[in-house]
């Protein structure tokens, strides 16, 4: 998926992808973890993600109670998030996770000196024995000279967790406490 929308990137095309909703059938967790997971990975790449969510229907026009508290609010978060980050002069970083833990595949989007934010999702399938375990361990990037605030975001709650400040102009090694799915990692100079 990622890929799909960094070459498209490179060759001056844009990003469209048309998928054939087979997670959308779904009306529970998994199926709206496969589409929260896909639409931050779409976005962060630059691309557009649209969703249709069969919650909703005669009578359930709000969908259901379990909608509006899972894929409806992770979809606020996508949209309250990615507006609190000048997206419209970000560009893809592609290689600016240097280094991850094992089945992690991240997309970067970065206005290069000033902010950083790494989507970081668990890359196995459903059909994986391990898929969805909890993810932990270093990831390193490299920041430019300066101070930075690091910190996490958690697609499914919405919330940061307490920042570092670390210093820039070197290879910078984060720990990223387990986690499951999915977190974002967001490095702003001060």
């Amino acid at each position: 998926f990622r890929d799909f929308f960094l070459a498209a990137q490179r060759e001056g095309k844009p990003s469209i992808s048309d998928e054939d909703n087979a997670a959308s059938m779904y009306r529970d967790e998994v199926g709206w973890t496969i589409h929260r997971k896909r639409a931050w990975m779409a976005v962060i790449c630059g691309g557009h993600y649209n969703y249709i969510d069969f919650s909703i229907q005669a009578g359930l026009e709000a969908g259901t109670e379990e909608s509006r508290r899972k894929i409806r609010a992770w979809m606020r978060n996508l949209s309250e998030f990615i507006h609190s980050f000048d997206f419209i002069h970000a560009q893809p970083a592609p290689n600016w996770i240097e280094a991850k833990p094992a089945h992690l595949v991240d997309a970067v989007l970065a206005i290069q000196g000033t902010e950083y934010i790494a989507y970081l999702a668990d890359g196995r399938e459903l059909s994986d024995a391990t898929g969805g375990q909890l993810v932990s361990g270093p990831v390193s990037f490299r920041l430019p000279g300066g101070d930075y605030r690091v910190c996490l975001y958690f697609p499914t709650t919405g919330g940061y967790s307490p920042c570092m400040q670390v210093r820039g102009g070197k290879l910078v090694t984060f720990a990223l406490a387990p986690f499951e799915q999915d977190v974002v990692l967001r490095a702003t100079r001060i």
